[in-house]
């Protein structure tokens, strides 16, 4: 709207800047435990593969000092499957911290919106009244015209 200008319209760029800034670690969080997951899920594969290569290597008797390797590489993966699972957990503790951060900054900037919406109707209205004021005056100067002519 021409001519109106909101005093608190640099708090509140701030506050939707906020607001940005915190969806994005929210995506990168998410980015973050979906990364995790897919980790997970590879290291159970590398598991399975890896117990479908124990049962071959039994088969053959001459592979018997690989067998030692197996339960160590198992005990490994198992591991770090425990490390991603406690990543996720950290990860969706944080997220859920990030979300009420992201609740409380939408608040504040709804706040200052509807205060800036109220501001704007109130000037919309002051501009009305001041131009219905004009015409009247318009009008009444018309009619004192009239009348003297």
């Amino acid at each position: 709207m021409k001519g109106f200008k909101f005093k608190l319209n640099g708090l509140l760029k701030v506050r939707e800047f906020k607001e940005r800034t915190l969806k994005v670690e929210l995506g990168e969080i998410l980015k973050q435990i979906n990364g995790a997951e897919e980790e997970i899920l590879k290291l159970k594969k590398d598991i399975q593969e890896t117990y479908e290569a124990q049962e071959t290597f039994m088969a053959d008797p001459s592979a018997g000092e690989m067998i030692k390797f197996f339960p160590k590489f198992i005990e490994t993966k198992n591991s770090a499957i425990d490390n991603q699972e406690n990543l996720i957990y950290a990860l969706k503790k944080k997220f859920d911290s990030k979300q009420k951060e992201l609740a409380t900054a939408r608040g504040e900037v709804k706040v200052i919106e509807n205060l800036k919406e109220k501001k704007q109707t109130e000037y919309k209205k002051k501009l009305e009244k001041k131009h219905q004021e004009n015409v009247d005056e318009l009008v009444q100067i018309r009619r004192i015209l009239k009348g003297n002519s």
